[in-house]
């Protein structure tokens, strides 16, 4: 409800447009209360605001007063899905970043198809289309800030974290991973603190606990089994562990998401 009256979709549009050689031959500016996305599905584009090079899968957003996307390398062209809402019709307003980048450009190739084909050869609820494109681009947008996040880590202590969410399972301890990778505990141990904001063992027991949650809400295994399944040979101390990282017991959290209880 916005004003007193219920808003029906957000959505006003969903379009494709291709360039011509070198680009479109100005960009578009967007009005007020409009914001676009324009997702990127062939060639490659310059932002806006900068001299960044963006190819399939890249996803713009532009708010009003805002220019699109226009001018591309050489001679080359670029050919984007385009979503435009109303502002003044959204429930709740999200700061967008101008860019970001959907990971696998095959999924968002797929996505733009769809979308372009619900939108003008069917039926569909553009309010519905419009959810969907929004929830979809933020889910996106998650998914690339912790891919960058990612980045940020050097090169030895991705190494070292790829090598403990393999093997989260084992008895591994801070001087097996330092010895492992020819470091000293006590490097690792900054290095941890730095770049991923706490400790090897706390990390290890993150990834423990993130491994029980989806095997208690997706399997019927007993929790002693899914105590060692995660590493932990004394189910107590598992269940010690997991009441304090999540508050609840192992079978409290089962219970909570059972689906018919």
């Amino acid at each position: 409800m916005i004003n007193g009256a219920r808003v029906k979709t957000a959505l006003e549009s969903v379009g494709h447009y291709m360039s011509g050689p070198g680009g479109a031959e100005r960009p578009a500016v967007i009005p007020s209360n409009f914001l676009l996305f324009e997702l990127i599905t062939e060639g490659a584009v310059y932002a806006p605001d900068g001299n960044d090079l963006h190819g399939v899968g890249a996803v713009f957003v532009h708010n009003p007063g805002q220019s699109t996307v226009s001018l591309t390398p050489g001679d080359g062209h670029y050919a984007c899905m385009t979503a435009r809402f109303r502002l003044d019709r959204l429930p709740r307003q999200f700061v967008w970043p101008r860019v970001f980048q959907w990971a696998v450009a095959s999924e968002a190739l797929r996505f733009s198809e769809e979308l372009l084909f619900a939108f003008h050869h069917t039926d569909l609820d553009h309010g519905v289309l419009g959810d969907l494109i929004w929830c979809q681009f933020r889910f996106r947008l998650e998914e690339f800030r912790r891919s960058a996040k990612q980045r940020s880590i050097p090169p030895l202590l991705a190494g070292v974290i790829n090598y403990m969410d393999r093997l989260y399972a084992e008895p591994i301890s801070v001087e097996d991973l330092a010895e492992h990778f020819g470091l000293s505990a006590s490097y690792l141990h900054a290095q941890f603190r730095e770049h991923v904001g706490m400790t090897p063992h706390q990390h290890l027991i993150l990834q423990r606990m993130r491994s029980a949650r989806h095997k208690l809400v997706t399997t019927a295994d007993p929790i002693k089994s899914i105590a060692r399944d995660v590493g932990y040979a004394n189910p107590e101390n598992f269940c010690r562990a997991f009441k304090k990282h999540c508050g609840l017991t192992a079978a409290a959290y089962r219970r909570k998401f059972l689906p018919y209880g």
